[in-house]
């Protein structure tokens, strides 16, 4: 029988479903995990009729952070580098993206959650920015940290490396919510998200990107994403569906 895949890539109905799958090991990624999610995340858009992904953990672990027997290997910038392409991939995701998390999150584990959309946990879950207990550092989630948690509380998290609860990830800022019931906070969440267009919604995550740009070519590119928006047949859908008091149909 072959082995079950380290990510596993399911499809139900317009949300895919990323499953990392080596439970036994907590989750812990490997660079074959890491090559599999930079790729489902870069081709999601590509699949149509399609409104979101969802990452989460089989078992009892989210992601115990990068495998310790990888990272006792000779170290190489390119293993680096493909992290902070997956990290860059998740936050640069057209569609919403949503983490569904579970028992641990620690170490590179962070820097998935943090560039995720939105952010689940159960009440049990614990999460931690763990690299300087190992003598490293949380270099190339740290643009995805700050962003999600400000500079002051990211550097009070990295060089304490402790280790908080769920009740203080929603309060730093780093979750969306916490449920014991993951799945149906998700699918209302999901709900939530189908009441809007989605190319509006790939178009507000295209805007929120950070681009190295001046005021004014700011201003000029703003502009014409609203005008284009306006332009479009979702949104004269959805002007209509308002006045006439329906649901729009997208």
């Amino acid at each position: 029988m072959a082995a079950a895949p380290e990510v596993r890539i399911e499809s139900r109905d317009d949300v895919l479903r990323l499953v990392l799958n080596r439970p036994k090991k907590g989750n812990a990624l490997t660079p074959e995990m890491m090559g599999a999610l930079t790729a489902a995340f870069a081709g999601a858009a590509e699949y149509v009729g399609l409104r979101a992904v969802t990452l989460t953990g089989e078992g009892k672990q989210f992601c115990t952070g990068a495998d310790l027997g990888w990272m006792a290997s000779p170290p190489t910038v390119e293993q680096g580098e493909a992290l902070a392409e997956l990290f860059r991939t998740i936050a640069e995701c057209p569609l919403p993206t949503l983490a569904l998390v579970q028992g641990g999150c620690y170490g590179g584990a962070m820097g998935l959650v943090a560039a995720c959309d939105f952010v689940l946990a159960a009440p049990g879950s614990e999460f931690g920015f763990t690299e300087v207990r190992v003598g490293l550092a949380p270099a190339v989630i740290s643009p995805w940290a700050m962003q999600r948690l400000g500079v002051a509380r990211t550097r009070e998290l990295f060089l304490t490396g402790e280790r908080f609860d769920a009740a203080r990830a929603l309060e730093l800022g780093l979750l969306t919510s916490v449920a014991d019931d993951l799945e149906a906070a998700a699918c209302e969440l999901l709900d939530a998200l189908r009441a809007g267009g989605p190319q509006a919604q790939r178009a507000i995550k295209e805007l929120l990107l950070e681009r190295d740009e001046t005021p004014e070519e700011c201003d000029a590119r703003l502009a014409r994403a609203i005008t284009a928006l306006r332009d479009s047949d979702e949104a004269r859908e959805g002007v209509a569906a308002f006045l006439e008091k329906r649901r729009p149909e997208w």
